[in-house]
């Protein structure tokens, strides 16, 4: 860090570029956050200082906030790299990319990860130069393929080539993404061969970019891949159709056949990217009149293709409330919306195969988990889920609120009835947010390649009212950051009267669907 931080006199040099005035202003601004950040305790007073820093851009700012991006505190980190992300002047950057060939490994994967959150296209020649050497670390050549993808400069195909069949099954993983990220056309022949790969992370990041690179060579793969049960099936089916535009759902026998059909006819070529638009708008449209066929089992009409799922399901006190659009919740027992959800669910669990592994966490301001991890949908399984699923009421509903307007709020236990969506959903990822451990900026979390679950339905009724975080955009930023490398598929449901926008944002962003049942 000493060797890394004596660059110092180097840097303020860039600081002459600036105005003189406009220079000593952001001098200035550095100097007052030096004296005063290190008499904040609470970790919102720090990062409310560290944001001060915004629009102050010199390289003595730069200096300070690349040293808080060792900080203990995961908030203070996260505030220091998006200031330093709004960064712009080549000269604040420069001296770090001149540094890189000679700063240990801890901080060069730092280095790299900043220049690439920064989308400095300067430093790509530096980075494919450190990812080149020979004993580069893991934790390096992931931030150096996480930078690529940033960039966006698709002139990195060499440096990708080589990462593809590295040890590390999360540098595979980040050397697939990049290859469909970036379209790497020439790498085709070899994103086919992850498409087999034996860590699924891996192979779902192969999957994705084959579907979106096309190589003719990943077809016969995919077909062996769709072989397998579970989620892969359906992301196999998807990427076929978008190579070769045929579509027999998720039928490995049937595209088998087609396969070797196509084989046998001289000069057959995978379809141009025009004609595959129009098969898919043909697609569409099949889909939108004849209705897709639904070939799973739904929870809340999404389709339950995983074998390794778990439910996240809202039990805050607004679940006890009445739906407003009654015409669309025909069938149920009544028209709480915590009836209707339990129904769902009942529904779902009955439907799982017994080669499923699940499990379902209820949440209000703290989360009751059925299970300490997932269990296979066997008969008995099945049959005891849906009886504790029987058993959910909502905490601090209509009873409890009449309780409380009696004066009995310690009978009433609304405190328990708010809603801790962070928490919910970090619960994938074995996260607990009052808990956490030292917060580490770099690398990867090694546990995602032991975790089983690979699904996720997210189901809620309202906003975020309790919990470490409760912004939706701070809340997404932290599932996307644990969902770098755990790879899951988050699907939301959302029912009620709330603002969706999250819901359906939080869905998209994590390769889920988003639905809407109705207020």
């Amino acid at each position: 860090m000493r060797r890394f931080f004596a660059l110092s006199t180097s840097l303020f040099l860039a600081c002459s570029l600036l105005p003189q005035h406009e220079a000593a202003e952001h001098q200035e601004a550095v100097k007052e956050f030096q004296r005063f950040f290190k008499t904040y305790k609470q970790e919102a007073q720090q990062v409310e200082a560290v944001m001060t820093l915004k629009g102050n851009e010199c390289v003595a700012a730069a200096d300070e906030l690349v040293k808080l991006l060792k900080h203990q505190n995961n908030g203070v980190q996260q505030a220091a790299l998006a200031v330093i992300a709004t960064f712009k002047e080549a000269s604040t950057f420069q001296p770090w990319i001149d540094s890189l060939p000679k700063a240990d490994p801890e901080t060069k994967a730092m280095l790299v990860k900043v220049l690439g959150i920064a989308k400095v296209k300067a430093a790509v020649p530096a980075l494919k130069q450190a990812v080149a050497e020979p004993k580069a670390p893991p934790v390096l050549k992931y931030e150096v393929l996480c930078a690529f993808r940033r960039i966006g400069d698709d002139g990195v195909a060499d440096s990708v080539s080589s990462l593809l069949t590295d040890p590390d099954p999360l540098v595979r993983m980040a050397a697939a993404d990049c290859v469909g990220d970036l379209k790497l056309v020439s790498l085709r022949p070899r994103i086919a061969l992850l498409v087999e790969d034996p860590e699924w992370q891996v192979q779902t990041a192969a999957i994705n970019a084959a579907g979106i690179v096309r190589p003719q060579e990943a077809i016969q793969p995919l077909i062996n891949a769709m072989k397998k049960t579970g989620r892969v099936r359906m992301e196999c089916a998807n990427a076929l159709f978008a190579i070769t535009g045929y579509d027999f759902g998720a039928n490995p026998e049937e595209w088998q056949k087609q396969w070797t059909t196509l084989q046998s006819i001289p000069g057959w070529r995978i379809p141009n990217d025009e004609e595959l638009r129009k098969k898919a708008e043909s697609r569409k449209k099949a889909d939108n009149f004849y209705g897709k066929k639904q070939e799973h089992n739904t929870f809340a009409k999404i389709q339950t293709t995983s074998t390794r799922v778990l439910f996240v399901i809202d039990v805050s006190g607004s679940m006890d409330d009445l739906v407003v659009e009654r015409d669309k919740f025909q069938g149920y027992a009544d028209y709480k919306k915590c009836t209707i959800v339990k129904t769902e669910l009942l529904r779902a669990i009955e439907g799982l195969t017994q080669d499923t592994l699940f499990d379902i966490v209820a949440f209000a301001t703290d989360l009751n988990p059925w299970k300490k991890h997932l269990v296979p949908a066997n008969v008995v399984n099945r049959d005891a889920a849906k009886a504790w699923v029987q058993r959910l009421q909502p905490l601090g509903g209509v009873d409890q609120q009449d309780l409380a307007q009696a004066g009995l709020t310690g009978s009433a236990n609304l405190s328990a009835g708010k809603t801790n969506t962070l928490k919910a959903l970090l619960y994938a990822f074995g996260v607990d947010p009052d808990s956490p451990v030292k917060a580490a900026f770099t690398g990867t979390d090694k546990g995602a390649l032991k975790n089983k679950l690979d699904t996720v339905y997210f189901l809620s009724d309202g906003r975020p009212s309790v919990g470490k975080l409760v912004d939706t955009q701070e809340i997404a930023h932290e599932v996307r950051h644990y969902n770098e490398t755990y790879r899951l598929v988050i699907h939301c449901i959302a029912i009620g009267e709330f603002q969706k926008d999250f819901m359906q944002s939080l869905a998209h962003d994590n390769g889920g669907e988003f639905i809407d049942m109705g207020r």
